[in-house]
């Protein structure tokens, strides 16, 4: 993408143009729905699929073009360089510090429903002195080495992590031991 470029808010399946909202809540929602448990598989993809379109009307009739329309939507997205499986941020649990980091930058995310790009942007480009960013900071900080003499740094950001953790739920707890058996598994051969 080149600066000059907007922002993309259309895909193409099957020659028919499909006019996007892309908006930062929008994409959090079509994350969310994947834990709604009381939604059939099929349920969700077709919620996924209206969330995204500017005009819920235009969502296709099956299933199948449904989950097409999700995935070429999804792929306009930025993709992380990083293939760490750690979380730093909860949109959930952060809320409040990432509404207040945003709006120490002119961005008042209750009123301006901004692009999910832009989301992004200005989100790995906020203040470090802003509270969501120090509580990033000690998340991603990792524990140095144990010596005689950084025991009580040590036993301080181990407090402080404590703190500041991301809350995991009981279904996150387990696919993170199912992963790491797995992990496990591939490293004995």
């Amino acid at each position: 993408m080149n600066i000059y470029d907007p922002y993309p808010d259309t895909v193409e399946l099957d020659g028919w143009v499909y006019e996007l909202n892309l908006s930062y809540d929008r994409v959090l929602r079509v994350m969310d729905v994947q834990d709604l448990t009381e939604l059939t598989p099929a349920d969700k993809i077709e919620l996924q699929a209206r969330l995204l379109l500017r005009n819920e009307d235009d969502c296709p009739a099956s299933t199948q073009d449904q989950a097409r329309l999700i995935s070429e939507a999804l792929s306009l997205l930025p993709q992380s360089e990083k293939k760490s499986t750690e979380r730093y941020i909860d949109f959930h649990q952060d809320a409040a510090m990432i509404r207040s980091a945003f709006f120490r930058v002119g961005v008042d995310l209750t009123r301006e429903h901004i692009h999910i790009q832009q989301f992004l942007e200005l989100l790995a480009d906020l203040p470090q002195d802003t509270a969501l960013m120090r509580t990033v900071e000690i998340r991603a900080k990792p524990l140095p080495k144990p010596t005689k003499y950084n025991l009580e740094e040590i036993a301080a950001l181990q407090k402080a992590k404590a703190r500041v953790a991301i809350r995991v739920s009981e279904d996150e707890r387990r696919a993170r031991f199912a992963e790491s058996l797995k992990n496990s598994s591939v490293l004995r051969g």
